[in-house]
């Protein structure tokens, strides 16, 4: 088995590297601060093709594996996290939907706008009485016609939605049905009967934007469902698959900026006429650190890889698995870096404390740490049912 990167992936990792230390990073305290992102990197992303990384060449993106847009979310994991929200996120969930189930003419529409950055697309799932239990959705679908739609009911915490100008929005046709009646439609920003409504100040992510969406009477063309009629569940959960695979990079690569922190402070620090990393016990402290990133690292690799074979229950248990094992480690080595900078750490001069609170929230998004172990336990009694099983 062979654990190095191909020369390819290597190149494109250290070029997106030097674009992240470069052009995003030097942006980070202005963004903390002011709660915007310039114009200016949002046009290096775009140049450097990071809002398409994954998507098919024949539709405008850069067409890389799964690991190869790994590889790119790892290193924009090390600066301000508004920067992955605006293009990686628009990636996975924001085009995924249309890669997925998308007609030809729709992909042709729509795919190559949202790689180029050009278009911003949303996903709008969550509502107040359905996080985890996605099935149980309240917005409602109706037939009107032979060629239309409407839908009514609100979203909340719709990721981007103030700057999307696409959203992919899934609602019931028969809540009866519970997840087999619920399909998926793309809606275009402006469409009469939608509105984006109060955008949620969260804990982190300063520049990134988490709003609800409005839907009253909401009248869209029967063209613009994806998959068909009851098959919107699987849709989503088929993109959060590649959302969740992503978010197991994007905690490896906040978690070796954090290491690289915490290995500079311990270095350059004294205390008691020692250098912080003389002593034994912040030796043991990076040490753990670094083995559970290395650990977390290839979790993620993995899931990239599985994500691009054809089993589609190992590529399901693998996302789940890496964003699991990746969110617990990047909030313990979020924690630990604090704790080597003491109170320097604990203040806003420094880096640490925003990235503290920005990978909070990984435990909880595109399914939280209590799902994710149900995903991976299922597995495990669906592959014991089947070693079980008489013959």
């Amino acid at each position: 088995m062979d654990f190095a990167l191909s020369p390819d992936l290597v190149r494109w990792q250290e070029r997106v590297r030097a674009f992240v230390a470069e052009e995003l990073q030097p942006h980070d305290a202005a963004i903390e601060e002011t709660g915007r992102v310039p114009e200016e990197a949002i046009e290096g992303l775009r140049r450097m093709g990071l809002f398409g990384t994954n998507t098919p060449t024949a539709y405008g993106g850069l067409g890389l594996s799964m690991l190869g847009s790994c590889l790119a979310i790892e290193e924009i994991a090390k600066a301000h996290t508004a920067f992955y929200y605006l293009s990686g996120v628009n990636v996975h969930i924001g085009s995924k939907p249309i890669e997925f189930a998308g007609t030809e003419e729709q992909k042709r529409r729509w795919l190559p706008e949202l790689a180029s950055g050009r278009l911003i697309g949303a996903f709008a799932l969550t509502e107040r009485g359905a996080g985890s239990d996605a099935a149980r959705l309240a917005m409602t679908a109706r037939r009107d016609g032979a060629d239309h739609y409407v839908l009514d009911g609100r979203k909340i915490y719709i990721t981007n939605a103030p700057e999307a100008g696409l959203f992919t929005v899934f609602a019931t046709l028969d809540p009866a049905l519970g997840s087999r009646g619920i399909a998926a439609f793309l809606v275009e920003a402006g469409t009469p009967g939608l509105r984006v409504g109060r955008t949620t100040e969260m804990a982190a992510g300063r520049g990134s934007h988490h709003a609800e969406l409005l839907f009253d009477g909401c009248r869209v063309p029967a063209a613009n469902m994806l998959a068909g009629e009851g098959k919107g569940f699987a849709l989503a959960m088929r993109c959060l698959d590649a959302g969740r695979t992503h978010w197991g990079a994007y905690c490896v690569g906040a978690a070796q900026r954090l290491l690289d922190l915490a290995v500079a402070r311990a270095s350059s620090r004294e205390t008691f006429g020692q250098r912080l990393r003389e002593h034994q016990g912040v030796e043991w402290m990076l040490a753990d650190m670094a083995a559970a990133l290395h650990g977390a690292r290839l979790v993620a690799y993995e899931a990239a890889w599985r994500y691009d074979g054809d089993d589609a229950s190992a590529r399901t248990r693998a996302a789940a698995m890496s964003k699991l094992i990746g969110a617990d480690m990047v909030q313990k080595v979020a924690d630990t870096t604090l704790q080597i900078y003491g109170g320097a750490g604990y203040s806003k001069e420094e880096p640490v404390e925003r990235i503290w609170r920005e990978t909070r929230v990984v435990r909880i998004l595109d399914g939280t740490s209590e799902m994710m172990r149900r995903i991976v336990a299922r597995d495990l009694y669906r592959t014991a049912d089947r070693r079980n099983a008489v013959v």
